[in-house]
């Protein structure tokens, strides 16, 4: 079965097919041109390194074309691809790449200092001149199943990043998955703009398409007004991004004026999408489904149809597929339905353990069944509902209160552009709610005012007692909302 070398059956059934645009040199690739690119690419790493099966091969930069023909050429001789985040510090970045123990560290120019610090290293311009090249065909590899295709470096949000072996087992039915949820054909048309790094930049829509035929829009970087007017101009069929992507491009000035008709659909994840958002992009024609994942499991493992998107608002869902779900209290019994417990998910898109960290496997998974240290509950219809993280849960006054809950109130306030809620000490209720909310321009709100409105929709020991305007929120490398420096800037604000 072939689980790793794609390319060879997407240039066999369509070689004259555009599957790439890459934006950065504005040139466009067949699915011919990346299939005998990878092999020149596979053949060099073999020839040149003695790279075998197994080995890895750790990548630190930005996206670009050269960057995804690498991974595939690494595919086709089973080298174990190993994005790092280029954004952490560079202890950061020498703590990863010591754990990963790579092979060979291929580099942009931009982070050249990180060949100090490996084992072996080339640059991509070096890579650049072998597309161009001359180079002997590789001896290709056919992967199993449970073969490892990458290690993905947690954020560390809540600890030390942990390095997640992805296997080709769950790029597969991962792919499987969303192909069915999303029913993709070989028409659809993407961007790619999510990092290497981060699961989302090559599983949620990358591999997806590739296996499906369909045709993607490579971009360094995320680029909100880019975006927009690239919609039109290569037919991009479906829209990914967390909220704060798809609000950043709904706030640029060419977003009213693009032409948004060959847009099937937008698919939100890593947080709930505000009802404003929503609401927003319905007013465009542009329906947005809201989904679930995470890099341990899927990533693409729930979805909301789009239809359901006002009437059941904060809803993922339901499951994918091939995906078993159960969600379980602290004693790994299940919930009743209703109540909320910790989401448990099981299948073969699930990830196969941590690099080199056999107590955080043990810890993740249990009987094939993996905690993703979120607390969901299922309602009466069936649809799933993330309430918030595990470890971020607070008790007030004996209560439980799930930030996310409390962040949904508020972002359907017309004054609010972005929210986030954490729990922090209070010596009356143990814990209490303090709400770090960004304005949108030309309003002004007093405390006052949002806890008032608060306390219409939520219960006392739910609204924020605690309450700071701020101009931005600090993002994360995946733009999601760091809730861990809010914590710290709450501590020192406390001091004051």
């Amino acid at each position: 079965m072939n689980y790793n070398n794609w390319l060879k059956k997407r240039e066999r059934y369509a070689p004259q097919k555009e599957a790439v645009i890459d934006t950065a040199s504005s040139k466009r690739f067949t699915y011919q041109d990346l299939n005998k690119k990878a092999n020149r690419l596979a053949g060099y790493l073999q020839q040149e390194w003695g790279l075998e099966a197994g080995d890895r091969l750790a990548v630190v930069s930005k996206n670009n074309i050269e960057y995804l023909i690498l991974f595939f050429a690494c595919a086709k001789i089973g080298i174990v691809m190993v994005p790092l985040n280029y954004r952490l510090p560079k202890a950061g970045l020498y703590e990863l790449l010591d754990d990963a123990d790579a092979h060979l560290t291929v580099y942009s120019d931009e982070f050249s200092f990180i060949k100090d610090e490996a084992a072996e290293a080339i640059s991509f311009d070096k890579i650049s001149e072998v597309l161009k090249s001359s180079q002997a065909m590789p001896n290709i590899y056919e992967a199993n199943p449970e073969d490892i295709a990458m290690i993905l470096y947690t954020s560390g949000t809540t600890g030390k990043s942990k390095g997640a072996m992805i296997s080709w087992q769950q790029i597969h039915w991962n792919s499987i998955n969303t192909e069915i949820s999303l029913e993709l054909t070989g028409q659809d048309c993407a961007f790619v703009n999510t990092p290497f790094y981060h699961t989302g930049g090559w599983h949620v829509l990358l591999m997806p398409l590739i296996h499906h035929g369909g045709k993607l829009v490579l971009q360094p970087e995320f680029d909100a007004a880019e975006c927009n007017r690239l919609i039109e101009e290569e037919g991009i069929t479906i829209l990914f991004g967390i909220p704060t992507m798809l609000r950043m491009m709904m706030e640029e000035s060419n977003f009213d004026e693009v032409d948004v008709s060959s847009v099937r659909f937008a698919i939100c994840g890593g947080e709930s999408c505000p009802i404003p958002i929503i609401n927003r992009y319905k007013e465009k024609g542009i329906p947005i489904r809201q989904g679930y994942g995470l890099t341990e499991a899927g990533p693409n493992c729930y979805s909301l149809p789009a239809e359901d998107a006002i009437r059941k608002k904060g809803s993922v869902g339901f499951p994918n597929f091939h995906i078993g779900v159960k969600i379980v209290d602290d004693n790994n019994e299940e919930v009743p339905q209703g109540e909320v417990g910790e989401l448990l998910m099981k299948g073969p898109h699930v990830f196969a353990g941590y690099w080199k960290n056999p107590e955080a496997t043990e810890e993740a998974i249990d009987n094939g069944w993996v905690h993703t240290g979120d607390l969901f509950r299922c309602d009466e219809d069936g649809y799933y509902y993330m309430v918030g993280r595990k470890k971020e849960m607070y008790i007030s006054g004996g209560e439980n209160v799930y930030p996310v809950q409390v962040e949904k109130v508020i972002y359907e306030h017309d004054a609010v552009a972005q929210v986030a809620v954490i729990g922090v000490p209070d010596e009356q209720w143990g814990e209490t709610g303090c709400a770090f909310v960004v304005l949108k321009d030309g309003v002004s709100l007093t405390k006052d005012e949002l806890q008032s409105y608060c306390r219409e929709y939520l219960a006392g020991y739910q609204t924020p007692k605690h309450i700071f305007f701020r101009d931005s929120l600090p993002v994360g490398d995946s733009n999601k909302i760091q809730k861990r420096d809010l914590e710290e800037e709450f501590k020192e604000l406390s001091h004051e």
